[in-house]
């Protein structure tokens, strides 16, 4: 009977490149953004608070990534009321507003990266800012 499995882990040092690559694209797009990676437990591996994003979404980016990586898919895309029943039975702890994007190689969710701030599409298109493979 086997009872360990292998499977890939996102390292600080992967979440720090998807960092880093999420913050070129805000910069690029003029989006200051709050970002967060996370790993495939929704542990926080790595944060930053541009300048002049709001310090009441540091929380949001994080709630995205830590929504994107559980239910493996991006957020925004859950049903109204499903996404309700989500945050109320997660204490907000998981969210569906868009901007939260599951880091998937191999065919593996590793971990996932959410951004709150700006405007829906700004978030998106920071989220979605590629630095690994897919």
């Amino acid at each position: 009977m086997k009872i360990t499995r292998l499977r890939s882990q996102l390292t600080y040092d992967g979440a720090a490149l998807a960092l880093e690559a999420a913050i070129a694209k805000a910069k690029a797009i003029n989006a200051p953004e709050n970002i967060a990676v996370v790993d495939s437990g929704g542990n926080l591996l790595a944060f930053a608070r541009l300048d002049g994003a709001r310090f009441l979404a540091q929380h949001s980016a994080y709630s995205k990534a830590q929504t994107a990586a559980s239910l493996m898919m991006p957020t925004g895309q859950l049903g109204l009321q499903f996404g309700v029943d989500l945050a109320l039975a997660t204490g907000s702890r998981s969210i569906n507003l868009p901007g939260g994007i599951p880091i998937i190689v191999d065919d593996v969710v590793i971990g996932a990266i959410g951004v709150s701030s700006g405007a829906d599409p700004d978030d998106i298109a920071v989220a979605e800012t590629r630095c690994w493979p897919d």
